[in-house]
């Protein structure tokens, strides 16, 4: 078996040293002798032979050392020393290494051109910026995108739009932003997501752009055929037995013994042109939902609050309430998520107010980075048809019902950039409040 490199360097090192002590030795012995004068030349080139020797050697290890670290400096991993029974094992050992460099590198090239072919082929635009604007990246949905096949700079976004460069350079890293900007004299709305990484001590900065504008314009028209929908029906509903009754009326003018007749139909004109003005006002109300006032609000108490405040409708259901952590907090408006919890509190008892033993949970806690704050029951349901329709404003499946309050608390929740979600359960449903 093979000595170990560093054992078989310093034995051979270290008889060299010996066989050179011994020869100047014996050299230094025989100057004390006269009969031996031929003696100290043999012994001063047996020396000579020694040091040669020993300064070839550890040449040769420089040497091989010296090219090692070329190979190492200049990446040339390809590089590869011959092997001899003098420091054949050195040479193996770096030969093993280059070729472990050689396969480490292959890898990442591999794996650069993956990553590098699946961001330029990702459908969403996407492109890179160094600190001094430049681009490291655009991928090929950026170029459609903008219209610009030499994408460059940020400052080559200012052709589409002036002010595109600079709203981009200012939205923070980690969070996303909506811009109402022009590509090729099109008014558009994109959804702008930013990250930063570092590579090689350089920040820069990742750019994903989304152009919602057709989304946008479909449901935007969706939402305002189901508006004006339930409109219609709800001024029809009204306008109809008013119109109806006004006829009758004007027929009974003529009637002197009508006059009961007559006050009966004014009245329930009076209270239909009531229950209109109240429907505007609501709509009115809809309009004006306020802007939030963040501030960070511990989720206990402001959960045990909103129990407390509806204590006596909640008296006879059973009622539990959790936070992980405890100390659980949000960036909101304290009084506008009181104001959703209480829309839902009151959603989900009239859908429990049938149940033998009505049951309600309410958790908060921690989901990926997300605050959520769930509150179900185990009432009536919704059913999957009525869900699809419960956001829209002014529709209800309840017979006093103004329709606005599911559609008021997600425009809350819209405008603390997160979500209210509705999820149908066996028995009953559940409810989220989503923040980001």
């Amino acid at each position: 078996m093979k000595q170990p490199l560093r054992q078989r360097f310093r034995l051979l090192t270290t008889m060299q040293v010996l066989l050179l002590a011994a020869t100047l030795a014996a050299l230094a012995a025989t100057l004390f002798r006269s009969e031996l004068l031929a003696l100290p030349l043999l012994f001063a080139a047996l020396a000579l032979v020694q040091v040669g020797l020993l300064i070839h050697s550890v040449q040769r290890h420089v040497d091989t050392l010296e090219d090692f670290f070329a190979a190492i400096n200049y990446e040339d991993f390809t590089r590869r020393f011959v092997e001899d029974d003098v420091d054949g094992e050195l040479r193996q050992a770096f030969n093993r290494i280059l070729g472990r460099f050689q396969d480490a590198r292959a890898e990442r090239d591999l794996q650069a051109g993956y990553l590098d072919t699946v961001v330029r082929h990702v459908p969403v635009p996407f492109f890179a910026a160094r600190a001094d604007g430049s681009l490291s990246l655009s991928n090929n949905p950026a170029r459609r995108l903008t219209g610009l096949p030499a994408l460059r700079h940020m400052k080559d976004l200012a052709a589409l739009d002036p002010q595109l460069p600079e709203a981009l350079a200012t939205i923070p890293a980690g969070q996303q932003r909506l811009l109402r900007s022009r590509l090729r004299d099109v008014p558009v709305e994109l959804r702008v997501a930013v990250a930063e990484i570092r590579l090689e001590g350089q920040v820069e900065r990742l750019y994903s752009v989304e152009n919602l504008s057709g989304e946008l314009t479909a449901r935007e028209s969706a939402a305002w055929r189901d508006l004006i929908r339930v409109l219609t029906h709800e001024i029809m509903n009204t306008l109809t037995p008013v119109t109806s009754l006004a006829k009758t009326t004007e027929a009974l003018l003529d009637d002197p013994t009508a006059t009961e007749d007559i006050r009966q139909a004014v009245q329930t004109i009076g209270r239909r042109s009531d229950g209109l003005m109240r429907f505007v006002a609501h709509y009115r109300e809809l309009l004006k939902v306020p802007e939030p006032e963040l501030a960070m609000v511990s989720l206990r108490p402001l959960l045990d609050g909103v129990l407390r405040l509806q204590a006596t409708a909640l008296a006879s259901t059973t009622v539990s309430c959790e936070v992980q952590p405890d100390t659980l907090s949000v960036n909101a408006d304290a009084r506008l998520i009181e104001q959703v919890l209480i829309n839902l509190l009151r959603n989900a008892l009239e859908a429990m107010v049938h149940s033998i033993s009505p049951e309600l949970r309410l958790t908060a806690h921690m989901d990926f980075g997300r605050t959520v704050v769930t509150l179900e029951d185990n009432g009536c349901g919704i059913d999957p048809q009525t869900l699809e329709q419960v956001f829209i404003p002014f529709f209800t499946t309840k017979r006093e019902g103004s329709g606005i309050g599911l559609s008021i608390s997600r425009q809350i929740m819209t405008a603390h950039g997160g979500e209210l979600v509705l999820e149908p359960l066996r028995s009953g449903t559940r409810a989220k409040l989503i923040f980001r």
